[in-house]
Formats: C-alpha cells, sequence, structure tokens
C-alpha cells in the first residue's frame, strides 16, 4: 500500500469543554472487539484513562482524568 489508508472503523470523537467522557454510536463491535483512542490536542493533566465498547448498543465511551477545560478532539480506532 503506497499513501493514506482508510478504515471503516475509526474517526475522530468531540470531547465538549467541561466534560470528562463522551460516546461514539453506530460502530459494529464484537466481544473481540478493541477500542483505541488518542487525544489530538495538549491538554496539560488530561490523560485518556479507558476506552469501553458497548457491543449490544454499537457503541463506545472513552472516559478522560478530568474535565477537558477546552473542547478536545480524539482519534479512535477499532480492531478485531
Amino acid at each position: 500500500m503506497n499513501g493514506p489508508a482508510s478504515f471503516s472503523r475509526s474517526g475522530t470523537l468531540l470531547i465538549a469543554a467541561g466534560s470528562s467522557s463522551a460516546s461514539q454510536g453506530g460502530v459494529a463491535l464484537t466481544s473481540a472487539s478493541l477500542v483505541l483512542a488518542t487525544l489530538q490536542q495538549h491538554a496539560p493533566g488530561v490523560t485518556i484513562e479507558a476506552a469501553v465498547p458497548n457491543v449490544a448498543a454499537g457503541s463506545f465511551t472513552v472516559y478522560l482524568s478530568q474535565a477537558a477545560p477546552a473542547a478536545t478532539t480524539l482519534a479512535w480506532f477499532v480492531v478485531n
């Protein structure tokens, strides 16, 4: 493969200022799915604690260590 790759189970998610979690729906998940997430901006003291899949709902929720001081984008990717 040459150049950028595109994946059907990846994207970005906006966490609103003052929130410490956000959910993404409409994602095909199985019990073997792993949700990976990383912040796309520097937010001192804010880290991702967990990305928790909900297979039955076809969604996942990302939890931060504290409320985002400003609107913050994270990138996500599902494998398996």
